[in-house]
Parts: structure tokens; sequence; C-alpha cells
């Protein structure tokens, strides 16, 4: 059911599937007398089937065929573990904020309590860029028992220098992602329009991520002992029990078709061309860098399509799930569908990979299971739902728990009217079955507050959280309700609570047993004249939740102007808890503050700085201690790389701050934030 290989250090052993007569099909195209008559493209939004060679390459060919050509191609779409606080036991240091304890998630920072790892770019550097060396490499730093750290080695990794570097670290592994940040299209529906004269193909760009691993036993002598290179568009990552789940989508493209005229003679030629290509070509493949060697990434008989393909359709994407293990990274297995997805949740037991797709009837999410465990890891079930899952860490709309899944969708927008839903699915086969949702009949109260005058729900989801047996949303418009839902009956959830302030939360993070963190934005609210004047800007807030009934916002604290990049990454929120009761969080923070009095002189200057706060979850208590700016000891402007926020990251020892912007730490204690030490 996946595709298992041993890649060696130099060189790649070819599995005899990959070049037997299979890979083919027809070499001769005069058995081809007319096009299919094609039904239009096939995304995988039913249960899935084991596909074999012919089947797979059919499929692909039809999509990357209907792709260039003249097709109106317009088919309906077919119809047919537990959460828990990663804070709960006390720590001499702060490590990656990750939504399930034991599924690790990748981050530009990594810190085993003495070495600390930054994900680097030359081009941030205060010096010159050296055009000689790779753009991106890894700052290690060592700590030392007095707190000081010092740079022991810079370790090279990737030459895209567009790309965005991320890490993981495992025991003694330590493992850089290079990849590129872009958007891959998907279609439930299409038209491709006709061809003409000076018609050109699709712009469909060849693009690859990239690994690199090396043994950090010895952080001074570390090198990069493994890179690999695979086509494709990395979606997700994940680290599981020490192995690494990589999710990427893959489209092919194709050279050879004649498009300067769309005669249907020219078209069947086309096809016959495509059709004596191997398949091969259509599959992504991994090289192994230090040798030059690759291979295709999967088998062509390894592959998943929706049940209901035929050989009239098609579709040209593949997603693949690849798991590569830490202990030996040439040990590597690869499963495929005949598909594309836009993000994962991943639990210690399954990877669930998500997409949706809009027609006229609107849009419709498609939710794919793969089962994992130490042995192997296999698909196991397909779930459909209306609506889609948000724009903003959409894995937060998603929880396992009990052999459950949760699953917060939306459909909608603030003319019209939103419908978001709480559904939970349980696997039964090969399916993925809604056994309940919220609203319903019993409970038909909407998530998200009526417009008294418009009569709708005019508010969109901003923050979901589940915790064991709760759900926590944040809705907004012009004000902030937070909803508490009860989980305990999963057959019949509703809400139990309710709460409306000014403003809203990005990101909800739990706190011991009865406290909630808000992370988000005060705002005023324009639909009220006379209201008290509201400072804006950058908001935590402390809620108290041991009463489900009636959640309380116990203390906030706004940083007027500002902003935080942990309302779209909350891998930039640092935790620890130091003590029974006692945690510590700190936040970064930018903001654009305006200089000069006339038209003249009128200028922009940007800060940044972290925040620290400390709340005692006994006497419900949020402090906030004080901020570490970022200054720079240079003289000239052109030497200070403009670096933003959205990077921000740091690490929490005993009193020791490590404020990571950019290549660079400054560093400080907790009873004296602004007495900072850097750029280091």
């Amino acid at each position: 059911m996946y595709y298992t290989r041993l890649l060696g250090i130099t060189a790649l052993t070819v599995l005899s599937g990959c070049g037997n007569d299979t890979d083919t099909i027809s070499s001769d195209p005069q058995k081809i007398q007319k096009l299919p008559n094609f039904t239009g493209f096939s995304v995988s939004t039913t249960p899935l089937k084991k596909a074999n060679t012919a089947q797979f390459t059919t499929h692909i060919k039809n999509g990357v065929f209907m792709r260039y050509h003249q097709h109106d191609i317009t088919p309906p779409v077919n119809d047919s573990r537990e959460t828990s606080d990663p804070s709960t036991t006390s720590s001499a240091f702060s490590g990656t904020n990750q939504q399930e304890q034991n599924v690790n998630e990748a981050d530009r920072v990594k810190y085993d309590g003495n070495y600390l790892y930054i994900a680097a770019n030359q081009y941030h550097n205060l010096t010159q860029p050296n055009e000689s060396e790779l753009p991106h490499y890894i700052r290690i730093m060592k700590r030392n028992n007095n707190g000081l750290i010092q740079a022991v080695k810079d370790l090279p990794t990737s030459s895209n220098e567009y790309a965005q570097q991320q890490l993981f670290l495992e025991q003694d592994t330590l493992v850089s992602i290079s990849a590129n940040s872009g958007w891959f299209s998907i279609f439930s529906t299409a038209t491709i329009e006709p061809l003409s004269a000076n018609s050109t193909a699709p712009n469909l760009n060849h693009t690859q991520f990239e690994l690199n691993f090396a043994d950090v036993t010895t952080p001074e002598q570390a090198d990069i002992s493994h890179t690999y290179s695979i086509d494709g568009q990395l979606i997700e990552s994940r680290v599981i029990n020490n192995q690494l789940y990589l999710v990427s989508n893959f489209r092919p493209s194709f050279s050879g078709f004649d498009l300067t005229n769309s005669q249907p003679e020219t078209q069947l030629k086309n096809y016959q061309t495509l059709n004596d290509t191997p398949i091969t070509h259509f599959i992504p493949t991994i090289i192994h860098s230090q040798s030059g060697d690759s291979q295709p990434l999967f088998n062509a008989d390894e592959c998943y399509l929706s049940d209901t393909a035929s050989d009239t359709d098609g579709y040209d994407s593949i997603m693949t799930i690849t798991r590569i293990s830490l202990a030996d990274p040439s040990q590597q297995v690869s499963l495929c569908v005949n598909t594309e997805v836009e993000g994962i949740y991943a639990s210690e037991t399954a990877i669930y990979t998500h997409s949706t797709h809009f027609n006229a009837e609107g849009p419709k999410s498609v939710i794919h299971k793969f089962t994992i465990n130490e042995q192997a890891f296999e698909y196991s079930a397909t779930g459909k739902l209306s609506g889609h899952f948000g724009q903003n860490m959409r894995n937060l709309r998603f929880s396992e728990y009990n052999n459950q899944l949760r699953v917060m969708t939306s459909e909608g927008n603030q003319f019209d009217g939103f419908e978001h839903k709480l559904r939970i699915l349980r696997q039964q086969g090969s399916e993925l079955v809604l056994i309940s949702e919220l609203p319903n009949q019993s409970h038909p109260t909407p998530i998200g507050k009526v417009n008294s005058a418009t009569g709708i729900v005019d508010e969109d989801i901003y923050a979901v959280r589940f915790v064991d047996e709760q759900a926590y949303i944040v809705t907004f418009q012009q004000t902030d309700p937070l909803y508490v839902i009860d989980l305990k009956n999963a057959e019949a959830p509703m809400i139990k609570g309710a709460l409306e302030i000014p403003g809203y939360s990005a990101y909800l993070h739990p706190i011991g047993d009865s406290l909630l963190l808000g992370i988000g934005q005060e705002v005023a609210d324009i639909t009220i004249p006379e209201q008290p004047n509201i400072t804006q800007g950058a908001k935590v807030s402390l809620f108290d939740i041991s009463d489900t009934t009636s959640p309380i916002l116990l203390d906030s604290k706004v940083f007027p102007e500002a902003y935080t990049p942990a309302e779209q990454d909350y891998h930039s929120l640092s935790f620890v808890k130091t003590a029974a009761h006692q945690y510590r969080f700190t936040m970064p923070l930018e903001r654009w503050i305006e200089t000069g009095n006339t038209p003249q002189n009128y200028d922009w200057i940007k800060q940044n700085q972290l925040t620290l706060f400390e709340i005692n979850s006994q006497t419900k208590k949020l402090a906030y201690i004080g901020s570490s700016h970022i200054k720079y000891e240079v003289t000239g402007p052109q030497q200070i790389p403009l670096i933003y926020g959205n990077e921000d990251r740091t690490v929490l020892h005993n009193d020791d701050i490590y404020y990571i912007h950019g290549n660079y730490i400054w560093h400080s204690l907790w009873q004296t934030p602004s007495a900072n030490n850097g750029p280091l």
C-alpha cells in the first residue's frame, strides 16, 4: 500500500517495478483512434480505492491532457487524540509551541537546553552577503552554565534564496526543510479556454523542496550527512515517534504537445503522444544530492483514486505522504493519492489531509484519514462536509478525541450571512460518518451573533481551540463573542456559555484546567456612536472557564497600535511552567511609529519588542512583566537588515530570555527584560 525505498549514501537502489513494461501504456499511438469522451476533472472527494498502474496512468494523463487542451469541464462535485495543555509539567526551558503533545512541528528555532539552532539567511546578516556561500544556514549557539550564549558553528544548508527554512530537532538529529511558500490551486470545477494559434500552456512551474539531515551529537562538529530534493510543493510536515512525515502536492507538466492549433486531429495526436510517454515522467522524483542519483518517489501501482473515478475523467495532481526515519534517513516509504490538499491535521495515530472545492452549490470539503503506527501507515477513511476550514491556522479547527474527529466548518459571508458548524465524525469502514453537529434541532442557536437588523450571522470565526471535552470558538465582526461548547456527549454537542467583549482573539491557549489565554486585537465597535474611548492594538486576555456556563474575562493588556505575529502563527509564542500554578509566556510585537511634524520630514520607524507575562492559575492573575526591545549598536541604516516580526521567536531557560529576531539573539533576564544584550 506504499512504496518502500532504501536510499544509500553513495547510490540509490532502483526497485525493479520502476522500469518494467507497466510503466508505459501502449507504445503504438495507432491503437488510440479517437479521444475519450471526457467527463471532466475528478478530485478524490469520496472514499479511495487502490489503483493499479493502468488506472493511475489513465487518470493522471487524462488530467494533464484536459489541463492543456480545449474542453469545457464543469462537473459537479461527487456527492455520493486527545488535545491537552502543553504546559502541564514544570520545565527549565521552553520548546516549540504546538497543537498536540508528542506531535512535533517544524519551526525556525529549536533548543535542547544546551544548544540553540536558528534557521538563518545570510541576507539578514549585519555584514554584506558573501555570494560564494549558500544563502541559508543554521546558526548553532551554545549556552553555558551562567546563561551566556555564543556561536559555535554556522552550518550551510540550502542554495534556494527564496525558500523558507524550518527545523526539527529530535534527539541527536537536526533536520532542515527548505521550501518555497506558494499557492497550489485546487479545482473541483474548471473551464479550460479553447486554444488559438497564439495560446500558451498553463504556467506549471517545476518546484522542489529540500531536506538536510545532520548529526548533532557534537554540535560544534555538525555536518550534513544526507540531502534530498523532492519534486513538488511541501504542504506540511510533522515528526511522530522519531518519524518525519512530509505531505506534498505535485503537478506534472508536459512539453510534448502541439499547441499551435486546436484542430481535432492535432488534439488526437497530442493524446497519442501523451499516451506513449512513460508514466515515470508524471511521477515526482527524490534526488540524493550527495550522489546525484534519483528515483520515483513512489510506484505507479501504489496509489489511490476516488472510488468513483473512471477512464473518461482524470486529475493532474498528486498528493504524497512520505515517511522518513530520523534514525536512518535512507529508510523511506511513500503513499500517494491522485488529488491535492490544502493542509493537514495530525494526531499521534493519524494524519488527516483536507481540501475545499467550490462549485455553484457552495464549498465542499473533503478529509482523508491515514492511520500511522510504528510498522506502517495506510489510507483509512474519507469524509465529506459542506463548508470550508477558514484561512488562518486551519489545523486548529480539527481535533481527534476518543476515536472521533471534531471539525469546525464555515460557509457564507458577512453580506449574505455565515453558517458555522461544529461537526463530529466517526470512522465506519472507509467513511468518516457524521454523527452529530451544532447547531442542531435540539440546540438551534447559531454559532455567531445574529444581527438584529438583518437577521443573519455576520460574524466570521477568528479562533478555534479544542481541549478535551470542550471547544472554544471566537467569532468577530465588531465585538468578540467567546463560545464554550460542551462535547461530553459526542452525539449531542451544545453551547454551554458565551461572553461578549470588544475586539477579538485570533489564538486561544489553555492554561491549566480553568484558564484560557486569548491573543488578538482590541478593536473599537463602530456601530456604537457614543462608546467610551477605546485604545486599539494587540491584546492579551485571560479568561476564567471553570464555569463553562459563564466564562469571565479576568484581565487584559492592550499594546496601542501594535500587532502580534501570534495572530497568524502560534509558534511565535513561548510558554513554560516554572512551578505549581505558575506560568510564564512571551509574545512578540511590531508597530510602526510616525516621526516628523511636517509633510516634508514625515518618516516611519519600525519597532520590534518582546513582551513578558506571568500567570498564576491558582490566584487567576495575569501580570505584565515588561518588554525587551530590539536595538542595534551600529551606525548607518544600510547595515541594519529589514526584518519583520513574523518570524520572531523566544527561548526561555530559567530566568534567561533569548529573543531571536532575524539571525541574532538579544539576551536579558526575566527580572530586567529591558536591559538586554544584543545582537549576539
